[in-house]
């Protein structure tokens, strides 16, 4: 268990892969942490189980304005950001979707950090492909 105090923490994207591997670790340290997840790509059973002591978790796209007003009124000390439109064909092919939730949703909840007093904020981004000629 970690020394520091327990911190308030939201994880977008909490299902996936990574953003769950965070909460467990997260949960181990005795934080407190809460997960927003549309479950596009992840899987609730990546997560722990309903009534896990110091666990929620919240199905919410994260443009949206309850996936906001969480994060502003939550209490939280860091949002760390895993969620994304990580599917390379389909934002090829829907450049609009895309950009509405990498961009457009990233935007919505570092406004609502601000307003909600989120001391830190963690953000993973990766390339998910590199593109020669075609």
């Amino acid at each position: 268990m970690s020394t520091r105090r327990p911190q308030r923490i939201l994880v977008t994207g909490g299902a996936g892969f990574i953003g769950s591997h965070l909460v467990e670790t997260f949960l181990a340290d005795g934080h407190r942490v809460s997960v927003v997840d549309d479950f596009s790509t992840g899987l609730e059973e990546n997560l722990p189980p309903a009534g896990t002591e110091g666990f929620e978790l919240h199905r919410l796209d994260i443009g949206s304005a309850a996936a906001a007003q969480l994060l502003e009124e939550g209490g939280f000390d860091t949002l760390v950001h895993q969620a994304a439109q990580m599917n390379v064909r389909r934002s090829v092919e829907d450049v609009a979707f895309d950009a509405r939730v990498n961009i457009l949703g990233t935007i919505n909840l570092l406004e609502a950090a601000v307003r909600g007093g989120v001391k830190q904020v963690l953000f993973a981004s990766t390339g998910g492909a590199i593109y020669g000629e075609q």
